[in-house]
């Protein structure tokens, strides 16, 4: 068994930014087709089935996800507690998962809004099995992000002819379903048949999955009441609202998904490398890479921001059609999150890092309370715009109380966050782009959307440029020393 070869954190946000531009063409090329044949009722039933399972995973995978991540990224150079690690996580997952998948059956044939379903429920029952034993949280640790890579584009690819292939009718979002299944967790197949090149299963020791549970236990807390309250807003949408509510509101968060998955880029590849600059005690290389990780979120998700609100109409128009115009508000509505969420991501990854999961847990929890609150009080009244309300109010209780905890090492780092001069470059942009967009009057779709998006970043970026922003300007002067 070789040892994995460990790459630097450039070449691994290299293979995450290859990794996060295949999920942005994944659904700019199926998601405009699969909306326009299914249209809002059967793009809600997938989506709501997917939301629903989702929560069971996540009780099943019992914080692994993240706790598998530190636990192995901190043995990864001792190659027999690594296998002895991995050994008795799994053996846990199957207990776990054998059990919880034995509740989904019966909330199937209980719930009547899921046994109306129940074809596409128990479809994505197998989702269920796939997330517990994909063991991601291993590659993740041994950093194989270039594996992780190529494996999810090819995929990705092969989904993406299965959609075009199977899917022609209205009824035939079942099958849609069993496409997302695949191009989600398909992958999580080839996982497990690789493992024994990373880990050796063979070693016969004693067996100890009991001295998992306790550090194990704030990680599984933090990660599902994390999950839940990131699906609440759809969720509940599902049991209060109609199909078509749903379907409204699954374009909204698969355009927030892509574009968070755009911003998380960097910050994805940030837990294992911070436990393992925590375990050698690194606390300046930490502070470097965290002020580098959140200067990085907020440029990128501030012009995401700027594009939903500037385009919004053609984006929805685009990726849905007619039947979906009703996004147009809740995605300007959500768009705040879509930054919020990218700075929890790392203030919660150096948490997890740095011993510190029960706070980080408890921050969760108050996160979840707050979804469900605002959920319930808010999708009656305004439906899906409530439920996109409802994301953003949840994102900033858990950003301000996450803020507080790491107060200390924000006042470390505070010199070196430009988030104020990166919002004013913003504000000037968007009026500029208002006042050039009016002169040039009303446009295709397509070339208002083309229009718009390089307007926007054009200005942006001269803007970033001239007020010496420093991510921008070490990229221009990378780019000037190659010629």
């Amino acid at each position: 068994m070789a040892k994995p070869r460990i790459r630097s954190v450039k070449f691994n946000v290299l293979m995450n930014m290859i990794l996060t531009s295949s999920s942005l063409l994944f659904p700019l090329i199926t998601v405009p087709y699969v909306s326009r044949v299914l249209s809002t009722y059967g793009t809600g039933a997938v989506a709501f089935a997917q939301s629903v399972v989702t929560y069971f995973s996540l009780v099943a995978l019992l914080g692994i996800s993240s706790y598998g991540v530190k636990a192995c990224a901190q043995v990864r150079d001792d190659a027999a507690e690594l296998s002895q690690t991995v050994k008795e996580l799994l053996i846990i997952l199957t207990c776990s998962t054998t059990l919880v998948f034995a509740v989904y059956l019966l909330c199937i044939f209980l719930v009547p809004k899921m046994y109306v379903q129940k074809e596409l429920f128990l479809l994505f029952g197998v989702a269920l099995w796939l997330a517990s034993f994909g063991v991601e949280w291993l590659y993740q640790a041994l950093e194989q992000y270039e594996y992780i890579t190529i494996r999810n584009v090819a995929i990705k690819l092969f989904c993406i002819v299965l959609m075009f292939v199977l899917i022609c009718e209205q009824k035939d979002y079942v099958m849609y379903g069993a496409i997302v299944v695949l191009a989600g967790y398909g992958s999580n197949i080839f996982n497990i048949i690789r493992i024994r090149k990373m880990v050796d299963l063979r070693i016969h020791t004693r067996i100890d999955i009991f001295r998992h549970f306790k550090p194990m236990l704030m990680f599984f807390i933090a990660t599902v009441t994390s999950g839940m309250y990131v699906q609440a807003d759809l969720v509940v949408l599902g049991f209060l609202g109609t199909t078509n509510m749903v379907g409204i509101y699954q374009l909204v968060i698969k355009i927030k998904g892509t574009f968070l998955t755009a911003v998380n880029s960097v910050g994805n590849v940030m837990l294992p490398r911070l436990s393992y600059y925590h375990a050698q005690k690194a606390e300046k290389r930490t502070e470097v890479l965290v002020a580098k990780t959140l200067n990085f979120s907020f440029l990128v998700s501030t012009l995401i921001i700027l594009l939903c609100i500037l385009e919004r109409d053609s984006i929805v128009w685009l990726l849905g059609g007619e039947d979906f115009m009703g996004a147009v508000t809740p995605l300007v509505a959500i768009s705040p999150a879509i930054a919020i969420s990218s700075l929890n991501s790392v203030l919660g990854n150096y948490m997890a890092s740095n011993e510190k999961e029960k706070i980080w847990a408890t921050i969760n929890v108050v996160g979840l309370f707050v979804a469900i609150i605002a959920n319930l009080c808010l999708i009656p009244h305004f439906g899906p715009t409530g439920a996109a309300l409802s994301a953003v109010a949840c994102e900033l209780a858990v950003f301000i109380i996450r803020s507080i905890q790491n107060r200390d090492l924000l006042k470390r780092i505070i010199g070196k966050l430009e988030f104020i001069k990166v919002a004013v470059c913003g504000v000037i942009t968007y009026l500029v782009c208002m006042f050039f967009l009016k002169l040039i009057g009303t446009m295709n779709v397509l070339f208002s959307l083309f229009v718009g998006s390089a307007l926007l970043c054009s200005i942006f970026l001269v803007t970033l440029l001239i007020s010496r922003e420093y991510f921008v300007n070490q990229v221009l002067l990378k780019l000037l020393s190659l010629f």
